[in-house]
């Protein structure tokens, strides 16, 4: 399959993801222009800065920090989760519940950071997580979705997401739980009684 083709088809079948994948690409060739030609620093792009927000009023940031990374590493290490996990859920829910999904976690988790971490935070794991939660509560609340075995998957990668979450240094803990437990909340409300693919056969 031509890469153009495949493009175009996942743009086509995960219109949301591809949006959100390819903000993630701008805000990174961005970032890297402007730390190398200007020499500024994730604050001055735009991370979350608990002063900047609550003294000097700077909400902005409790957006752009959602699509900023604080290398290339972090970059592939979060869009690769993206690219899999979230091209999966949007399937699943459809591209208006996915959006919701993904952004509502995301503000969650820069909020969560705003009050109740200091330092500077970036990046979209806060909003990964939440579809990870949302993803986790669609394996209990409609478990004949799944294989058994794409149960079990899906709660030990959760389970393990979370235990790194607490071993890894310099992650923000508080971002990660405030993005999951959006997702996991949204979904008692949410949750379509089919998979949006099926609704789309019939």
């Amino acid at each position: 399959m031509a890469f153009n083709t495949f493009i175009k088809q996942y743009i086509k079948r995960h219109p949301v993801n591809a949006i959100l994948l390819m903000i993630n690409i701008i805000f990174l060739v961005a970032s890297l222009l402007f730390s190398l030609f200007f020499q500024i620093d994730l604050v001055a792009l735009g991370a979350i800065h608990q002063s900047s927000i609550l003294v000097n009023h700077e909400y902005y940031r409790i957006i752009t920090a959602m699509f900023i990374h604080a290398n290339i590493l972090h970059f592939l290490s979060n869009m690769v989760v993206l690219y899999y996990l979230g091209g999966h859920m949007e399937k699943l829910i459809g591209p208006r519940k996915y959006a919701l999904l993904y952004l509502s976690a995301g503000l969650a988790s820069s909020l969560v950071v705003t009050f109740f971490s200091t330092g500077y935070t970036v990046g979209a794991s806060g909003a990964i997580y939440g579809v990870m939660g949302g993803l986790f509560m669609l394996t209990i609340l409609r478990k004949y979705w799944f294989h058994p075995k794409a149960i079990s998957s899906i709660q030990q990668l959760m389970a393990l997401n979370l235990i790194l979450t607490f071993v890894i240094p310099n992650i923000s803990v508080m971002g990660h739980l405030g993005g999951l437990f959006m997702g996991v909340i949204l979904f008692f409300f949410m949750t379509p009684k089919h998979p949006y693919f099926f609704d789309q056969r019939l």
